[in-house]
């Protein structure tokens, strides 16, 4: 469920039910959303779970509601970057590269839409890549890219759109590598909440949040509380008593 906390830091506190396709597995949560952190509430093997992603922290919880025990770990880069950023937005395009070096070239048209032409030059073993860009002016999404090895992206905005009863503007991607190969996808984006609230690859990879209520959540569903034990200690408990 990871891939729909893209750019929830600027979202409103609410919740929704998260839905997960993948072929025919189909999969379903609870999402509760509050100041930068996110908790799922699903059922693993009949047993009641949840599980935060506690940014303020860099934490991922996992609570046995059930048997009320817990795991923490440590947050991976890879899940900080999917949670704290917003990963639509590209208002700087060196933010997204390391060490990269960052022309901004003119003011573009493309598909009718103002744009911005950036070019970004990255050291490949020594040698120069080079990355044109076109950002939309007003939503700061990256609309066209070039790549110096052939491959590239597109992408198609329709505004006024509806989903699940709210409007959000539909995006629709086309990446190619450079043997013309090609890939598509679609993403949903909210315009109150600012976030996807459905995204497509394919015809059988979906994530959707559907059933979406803006409402002050409660601080405490993002802790461990005080009644729960470590999980690991508990499996040593129940080792020495055995």
């Amino acid at each position: 469920m990871t891939s729909l906390i893209s750019g929830l830091s600027s979202a409103a506190s609410f919740t929704a039910d998260a839905i997960q396709i993948r072929g025919d597995s189909v999969s379903q949560a609870k999402m509760y959303w509050h100041e930068g952190n996110v908790r799922f509430e699903y059922e693993e093997d009949g047993v009641a779970m949840a599980q935060v992603f506690d940014n303020t922290n860099n934490k991922i919880l996992w609570l046995d509601t059930d048997n009320k025990l817990y795991l923490q770990r440590e947050m991976p880069e890879a899940d900080k970057l999917i949670s704290q950023s917003k990963a639509h937005k590209n208002e700087d395009p060196c933010k997204q590269f390391v060490g990269a070096e960052c022309l901004f070239l003119k003011k573009a048209k493309i598909n009718g839409r103002e744009a911005e032409k950036w070019l970004i030059t990255l050291n490949n073993n020594g040698n120069d890549f080079h990355i044109f860009q076109w950002v939309d002016t007003r939503y700061k999404n990256i609309i066209r890219q070039e790549n110096s090895d052939g491959s590239g992206l597109t992408v198609d905005i329709e505004e006024d759109q509806t989903m699940n009863g709210r409007p959000v503007r539909k995006m629709t991607m086309t990446a190619y590598a450079a043997n013309g190969e090609q890939r598509q996808g679609i993403q949903w984006y909210d315009n109150e909440l600012e976030i996807v609230i459905k995204q497509q690859y394919q015809s059988d990879v979906v994530d959707e949040l559907k059933n979406i209520k803006i409402q002050e959540i409660d601080a405490s569903l993002f802790i461990v509380p005080e009644s729960y034990r470590l999980f690991d200690d508990a499996i040593k408990t129940a080792q020495q008593t055995e």
